[in-house]
């Protein structure tokens, strides 16, 4: 006869199995549509910095996608970068054009930045100043460049500028690929 601890664990033992899997059932039928999701965001932002393009090939995972025309000719290249910002990573997205002028900047909807504040890095007011800027061109004003920064958040701003460069200067040579 099995006493009542025994009958206690053998149900702990099968609830957890039955919960394992319903939970990995759950799991194989939402990841299809998790993954379109996050494909359909993905090209989203990417398309919010080289509207121009009609298709983008990604050159290394998760950083550098080629932004082609509709015939198939490359008219630039997205990058992210993702600087230390005042509340963590500054998810930058770049859009560059075949001269390696920026053609627009997207910020990451995972920023961290103070409300009010930091946050405004999302502002079109703020992201329109580097449009058709080149990497020289990609500083705060208080460092020689041409960039405002957003009052009261200059650690943010210096973020964003500093991540624009780094997309410039690490991947422009797929520029000429």
């Amino acid at each position: 006869m099995v006493n009542s601890k025994a009958w206690m664990v053998i149900s702990l033992v099968l609830t957890c199995i039955i919960a394992a899997v319903a939970l990995s059932q759950v799991y194989s039928i939402t990841r299809p549509v998790i993954d379109d999701q996050a494909a359909e965001a993905l090209k989203a932002s990417l398309s919010e910095v080289l509207p121009e393009a009609a298709e983008f090939a990604e050159l290394e995972p998760g950083t550098v996608w080629s932004a082609d025309d509709a015939a198939g000719n490359r008219i630039g290249i997205v990058c992210k970068t993702s600087p230390r910002g005042y509340g963590g990573p500054v998810t930058v997205i770049v859009g560059l054009d075949t001269t390696g002028r920026i053609t627009a900047i997207g910020i990451g909807a995972n920023i961290r930045e103070t409300p009010g504040l930091g946050l405004k890095a999302r502002e079109a007011w703020f992201r329109d100043q580097f449009r058709g800027k080149t990497e020289s061109e990609v500083a705060l004003k208080r460092d020689n460049g041409t960039i405002d920064a957003i009052s009261a958040a200059t650690i943010t701003s210096r973020a964003v500028t500093d991540g624009v460069k780094q997309a410039i200067t690490q991947y422009s040579h797929y520029l000429s690929r």
